[in-house]
């Protein structure tokens, strides 16, 4: 299919359109200024058949009795060229002149020519002669009656018919510059219009071809065209984020991946060529690699799972604190081993929730609080109700987190290596998993600490009820 430019487009339409816009109004001017002409031409015919009515009256004498017929006859003359016949009678009704009787061949020429006039300029024209006749009074007494013959219902001579041929001229000309200055002002539109359409559209392609720095820079005054480069600028924006993140993931896969790889071919480099004995804590060394590298994987899936937007939670009306009661009793080994206090206190609150997908949350939650608590400590989950949310506390007595580093604890791989290290455990993924699901269930996590002195993870989330019960804890 062939394809026109957007311009050539916009041009031709407006173009169409004043065209269209000129014809329309020129039809109109047209016929308003032809029935306008046509009823002045009326008026004036009759307003002449009036004037010669009241000359011809006025060429009576009381005094003598009688008549002008002289001035009558030059009167009635010119008017026969005006095309108008009169006929002359007194008051007893004898014919004192009559224009066909003195001239019946200039009579009948001046009324053929006329007919052939209006027919010509004027085809299917109705119009005939007629005749009207006009009571002639002097000082109240009638003296006469005079008869008038002219062209109905109007009658146009060469010259009118040659003003409306000028005037008809004259609009055609209007019309035909204004379609030139249409076409002029279409393409200056056209130009303002497409030109930052076609720089919107470069740009574009140089994001699509992974420029992603590139930013619409020029100020557009046209609102629609101004969101459109704000629209442009904001999906490179995003792009460019989206490509950094992208490149940060693949450079902290790889480096996450590598550095247990290689601790395992070492391993089994120097085992098998007889550097080192394949002693049972060298295969646990080996073994925990593995182990590293099983949890990265299973993290990534996990992630990958939690950040599409079709992800799916099971939703039930769940008890914050009977989960995180759950959650604590699954880590009593653990809270054992480090002669740690585990508590859960607060209000019940049920949520709607996905009741695995939070408990795993609040499972990574407890977990890193386990392993950056010193033995001794308390590890303490607070559910907090307010008027329209329930929130959950994990509390921790650790080694805190420095203030710099808190903003950074949601993004893949981070870790704070000054005071945890690999030595602890993780991928780096469990606090962005961990932030990805609260946020699926249109909830929001923040992490507050004070280095030396512990940390706390707080967890908000829109609630259905509450149902409060008294406080307990799990020791």
């Amino acid at each position: 299919m062939r394809q026109h430019s957007l311009r050539s487009a916009l041009a031709v339409r407006f173009a169409l359109l004043v065209l269209a816009a000129i014809s329309l109004i020129s039809m109109t001017s047209n016929i308003m200024i032809s029935h306008a002409f046509e009823k002045y031409v009326k008026e004036q015919q009759e307003l002449e058949a009036s004037d010669i009515a009241k000359n011809i009256s006025n060429q009576y004498s009381v005094a003598n009795e009688g008549w002008n017929i002289d001035y009558i006859h030059g009167l009635g003359m010119y008017a026969l060229e005006d095309g108008f016949i009169i006929k002359l009678y007194n008051k007893d009704k004898n014919i004192l002149w009559d224009a066909e009787h003195h001239d019946m061949a200039l009579c009948h020429e001046i009324m053929q020519s006329i007919t052939v006039l209006m027919q010509t300029e004027r085809p299917g024209f109705d119009g005939d002669f007629v005749t009207r006749r006009y009571e002639l009074k002097q000082s109240g007494t009638m003296v006469g009656y005079l008869d008038i013959s002219y062209y109905s219902p109007y009658y146009m001579n060469e010259n009118a018919f040659q003003f409306i041929t000028a005037l008809n001229r004259i609009l055609v000309a209007v019309g035909c510059i204004s379609l030139i200055g249409a076409v002029i002002m279409g393409v200056l539109l056209a130009n303002s219009i497409v030109k930052p359409i076609s720089k919107v559209v470069k740009i574009t392609q140089m994001i699509s071809d992974g420029d992603y720095d590139t930013r619409f820079q020029e100020d557009i005054r046209t609102k629609e065209l101004h969101g459109l480069a704000q629209a442009v600028n904001q999906m490179a924006e995003s792009l460019e984020e989206q490509e950094i993140l992208r490149k940060r993931l693949i450079s902290d896969v790889t480096h996450e991946l590598r550095t247990p790889v290689a601790n395992i071919s070492s391993y089994m480099e120097m085992m098998n060529d007889g550097i080192m004995e394949p002693t049972p804590e060298r295969l646990q060394k080996c073994f925990n690699e593995l182990q590293r590298l099983s949890g990265l994987i299973d993290d990534l899936e996990q992630l990958r799972q939690v950040e599409n937007e079709n992800m799916v939670l099971d939703k039930s009306d769940v008890d914050l604190w009977e989960l995180s009661q759950t959650v604590i009793e699954n880590f009593e080994l653990k809270l054992r081993e480090k002669h740690l206090n585990g508590q859960v206190t607060g209000e019940a609150a049920i949520v709607p929730i996905d009741r695995n997908r939070m408990q795993q949350v609040i499972t990574n939650l407890v977990s890193n609080a386990i392993k950056y608590s010193n033995d001794g400590g308390t590890i303490r989950v607070v559910i907090e109700n307010t008027d329209d949310s329930a929130m959950i506390h994990v509390e921790d007595s650790g080694i805190g987190i420095p203030q710099e580093d808190i903003a950074h604890l949601f993004e893949r791989f981070y870790r704070v290596e000054k005071s945890r290290n690999q030595d602890a455990g993780g991928t780096g993924l469990g606090l962005a998993i961990a932030k990805e699901l609260v946020e699926a269930h249109g909830g929001s996590i923040k992490v507050d600490s004070v280095l030396g002195q512990g940390t706390s993870v707080t967890i908000e989330l829109p609630v259905a009820c509450r149902i409060k019960i008294e406080k307990k804890e799990l020791k």
